[in-house]
């Protein structure tokens, strides 16, 4: 199925690189032809602090510049994201959009028994791996 319009949201934890990932994201697909906007969200404090980040990538311009409520992929770069609920959003996966993608920085298995239903219900692909090691 082809989205003009797939929305990703990032939860991290402050000083991980999740705004600069966002921004990477959305300059490579301006380098590919599609319109992209990336932009932060993250309270006063600095690091280990639960921050979020957000990029849209788009066939048409894209106007909207606020959270990303419905995400087509969530990408957790921390644990505790999950393990403690670092979050902004609860649980972390809230919203997300059918046929969506989970990847998890971690190569445990984070999800509760219910949480792991409920996106399968959604028929969300879920990727646990270390990514830390491919960066």
């Amino acid at each position: 199925m082809q989205r003009n319009l797939v929305s990703i949201r990032m939860p991290a934890i402050g000083g991980q690189g999740a705004v600069t990932a966002a921004h990477i994201i959305a300059t490579a697909a301006d380098y590919e032809g599609y319109y992209a906007v990336s932009n932060p969200f993250f309270g006063a404090e600095k690091r280990m602090a639960p921050s979020e980040s957000y990029a849209r990538i788009g066939v048409e311009p894209i106007f909207d510049r606020g959270e990303v409520v419905y995400p087509d992929i969530i990408m957790v770069f921390h644990p505790q994201v999950i393990t403690m609920g670092k979050s902004y959003t609860m649980p972390f996966y809230s919203g997300i959009k059918k046929n969506g993608l989970i990847l998890i920085n971690s190569e445990e298995n984070l999800l509760s028994t219910e949480d792991a239903q409920f996106l399968d219900s959604l028929n969300v692909k879920v990727l646990s791996k270390d990514f830390t090691k491919f960066a």
